[in-house]
């Protein structure tokens, strides 16, 4: 008898076992530190409630990883069949992650026998699966989220790196049996790029929980426009704080970052009305995105941006620039308003369009967009699919 909301495994598949292998320096400390815990442990913990997977490991670069699974545990916060498997203390200094990162698929020989399926979370890194898929012989998903070397070069990165990361997607996508892009910009990309065939290349839309994010019946702040992200060079804020300091709204940024303190500085210096609000929980995000009617994203460049995705979810007027990732969420005037450019001026005058126009067709139309795109369970069927189709081949 299986539980309810579950189905029956295949009979074909006695047991799975997946092994995600985190980036390269991230942990299981920093998911819960900046509050994307909460979402990037929910597809692993669906897959297990459903029977896609019997267990799933995660590799991580934390030396004190496992016992924060255990409190997590403790408290009900983490599935009881994810385990952590953080990076061994010795490892812990300068050049550490980057040798443990070539090795941890020899240190962790067991775990990666018992595993049926490797998945990796982003690029950097991905050659620790690469090299298990070698020695272990099991499938490999190399999944990103966005593509490493167009964020290297869209940051003014030394040819250097640049390089580094095209070798790294090079060796990953060479050896992968099936690659994993957040959006068709990526895929043309790496298709193009790499020589990979376009069928061994799957678009799987970055997904939303529509049971938490979604519309509720509430006043909402008619004179506050919300900023969810990271405080950096990407995201843009300088030009949105300027492009605000000329409306009569005010702008609360939930977030944290390298930049926070400069922009705070700013902020000051001009005498714009912008609240800094700190880094959130994932999970408290709900309530917060529906206390507000308009959502902005003014980045120079994104992958597929999750924290857009949420905020429509929620019935929010969005705005963003009109950049890969953005675009291929926000259509101009039909769910949400584009900015022409990324500056100040542009980003000022998507702002007032977006305060003239018709707010209940941009947000139905944003909700549909969530609903047939973006949805958990379509991911989770994707995946799904995937996993047991690579499976298959493999027996």
């Amino acid at each position: 008898m299986t539980r309810k909301g579950t189905r029956p495994l295949d009979p074909l598949i006695k047991k799975m076992v997946m092994i995600l292998f985190f980036s390269r320096r991230n942990s299981l400390k920093y998911w819960v530190d900046t509050g994307i815990f909460d979402r990037e442990k929910l597809v692993y913990e669906k897959h297990l409630n459903n029977g896609t997977l019997n267990k799933v490991c995660w590799i991580t670069y934390g030396c004190l990883d496992e016992k924060i699974a255990k409190l997590l545990k403790e408290s009900g916060k983490l599935h009881n069949n994810i385990f952590v498997v953080p990076m061994p203390q010795i490892f812990n200094h300068r050049f550490g992650n980057i040798l443990y990162s070539i090795i941890c698929p020899f240190i962790q020989s067991a775990i990666c026998k018992d595993a049926d399926i490797f998945k990796t979370n982003q690029m950097d890194g991905s050659y620790s699966a690469v090299i298990a898929r070698f020695i272990y012989k099991k499938p490999l998903i190399v999944r990103t989220g966005y593509t490493a070397s167009i964020f290297a070069r869209n940051q003014n990165s030394s040819s250097i790196r640049i390089k580094l990361y095209q070798w790294m997607e090079r060796f990953a996508y060479k050896y992968a049996d099936a690659a994993v892009t957040a959006s068709l910009t990526d895929k043309d990309y790496i298709c193009h790029k790499y020589k990979i065939s376009p069928q061994d290349v799957y678009v799987f839309n970055n997904y939303i929980d529509t049971t938490i994010f979604r519309p509720k019946t509430r006043d909402k702040y008619v004179d506050r426009i919300i900023f969810v992200g990271r405080l950096n060079i990407q995201k843009n804020v300088d030009s949105l704080i300027k492009a605000v300091l000329k409306t009569q709204l005010s702008l609360d940024i939930y977030g944290g970052g390298e930049l926070r303190g400069e922009l705070e500085e700013m902020s000051k210096t001009l005498g714009a009305k912008v609240r800094f609000m700190g880094i959130v929980p994932n999970s408290e995000l709900p309530e917060i995105l529906n206390k507000y009617r308009y959502f902005i994203l003014p980045s120079l460049y994104e992958g597929m941006p999750k924290t857009l995705l949420e905020a429509m979810a929620c019935g929010l007027v969005c705005i963003g620039t009109d950049v890969s990732g953005i675009n291929e969420v926000i259509e101009d005037k039909v769910n949400g308003y584009l900015a022409k450019s990324t500056s100040a001026d542009d980003i000022y005058d998507a702002i007032m369009r977006a305060q003239g126009g018709e707010d209940m067709n941009i947000i139905k139309n944003g909700l549909d967009k969530i609903n047939v795109n973006f949805s958990l369970e379509g991911f989770l069927e994707k995946e799904g699919n995937l996993i047991r189709s690579l499976q298959k081949v493999h027996e």
